[in-house]
């Protein structure tokens, strides 16, 4: 309860507190994203999996889901846009996203845009297998696990990088208390 009270009676503290309730609405809101692009590429693969030239609908449905597994990708970044504040700008040839000043980064991180380039794979693969299905013909494609792989290995990274934050909040939060003391 004290450090409640001295988090909001300083106004560096107070500040500081914003910035770490906004971390970690963050980062449940990452987790949640991923969560949700994990679970529909597994149902993606399973039921891309279980159909067959006599059973289409289950390629009709694992297609479903390979294509709300991109939509998912391309809401987080939407997401991490207006969230982050994102600008519209030119990078050489290419119009992108950049972080407001004064960093003026470019906007996304490497996992980010793989995420989205991971899941478009697999939508291609499950709409192949869909038309091949509905003409009742075998798909030359068995089955494309590498979106899921990269997703695991995405959730490897960000266990990584959130740790990594996780220990830089928990000194800058020792060096308050201690001097609120």
């Amino acid at each position: 309860m004290s450090i409640s009270h001295h988090a909001s009676s300083n106004g560096a503290n107070g500040d500081y507190h914003d910035m770490l309730t906004q971390n970690i609405k963050a980062y449940f809101e990452d987790w949640i994203f991923l969560s949700v692009s994990i679970i529909l590429e597994i149902l993606s693969a399973a039921f891309d999996q279980a159909s067959s030239p006599s059973k289409s609908h289950y390629a009709l449905i694992g297609m479903l889901f390979a294509i709300f597994a991109v939509i998912t990708c391309i809401w987080e970044l939407i997401h991490k846009v207006k969230r982050e504040r994102a600008e519209l700008g030119r990078w050489r040839m290419l119009w992108w996203f950049y972080h407001p000043p004064p960093n003026s980064t470019l906007f996304g991180t490497f996992p980010d845009i793989l995420a989205l380039v991971g899941a478009i794979p697999q939508c291609i693969f499950a709409t192949v297998q869909y038309v091949y299905h509905g003409r009742h013909a075998d798909n030359p494609i068995n089955l494309c696990l590498w979106p899921i792989v990269f997703l695991f290995c995405l959730v490897g990274l960000r266990l990584i990088k959130n740790q990594n934050r996780n220990t830089a909040h928990g000194l800058m939060l020792t060096q308050i208390l201690i001097s609120c003391d």
